[in-house]
């Protein structure tokens, strides 16, 4: 996407309506992570093509992994942070590894939709995915996708619903 933040909308949403699954924090970073590589494209730091070898779903995954060894270590100094948050969550090998695959995937998913330059299935050509639905859809769709997980969120900081069951990962 051209604007890499829409990716947070389903991120955020996916995130917390599977905090039980799906560590939150690896979700969000994944989401975007993507896109690093690209923005350099886009700034001229680097050649090529925007969206280049991570637009891939082996890409991705092989991104996903550096992330996951990343947040092993990091995400334990975050659980005051999310405890301030209302969304504290044991911090678990599992919910990494699944928040980082569905992160970055659902990053794929999304711009492949979207753009012609894309083969998510690389190193097999094309794109299946390709106008699936309208570039209109996918946007208000993102937009949509984050507005109801900030509503999400608010409900859960303020009590009236409650995201992870007490013996689920507090």
């Amino acid at each position: 996407m051209p604007f890499t933040p829409f990716h947070l909308g389903p991120g955020l949403l996916l995130g917390l309506l599977a905090l039980r699954w799906l560590d939150l924090p690896t979700v969000l970073v994944a989401s975007v992570l993507v896109d690093i590589r690209a923005a350099l494209v886009f700034f001229g730091v680097l050649d090529g093509p925007l969206h280049g070898p991570f637009h891939t779903f082996l890409g991705a995954t092989l991104l996903g992994v550096v992330l996951i060894a990343v947040s092993l270590p990091v995400r334990p100094t975050l659980d005051s942070v999310l405890a301030w948050l209302r969304l504290a969550q044991e911090p678990s090998i599992k919910r990494i590894v699944a928040g980082a695959c569905v992160g970055v995937w659902l990053h794929i998913v999304l711009d492949a939709i979207l753009y012609a330059d894309m083969a998510p299935l690389a190193p097999f050509p094309g794109n299946p995915l390709l106008g699936l639905v309208s570039v209109t859809a996918v946007y208000i769709g993102c937009l949509v996708a984050g507005v109801l997980g900030v509503g999400l969120y608010v409900l859960a900081a303020s009590g009236l619903i409650e995201l992870l069951p007490q013996s689920a990962g507090r």
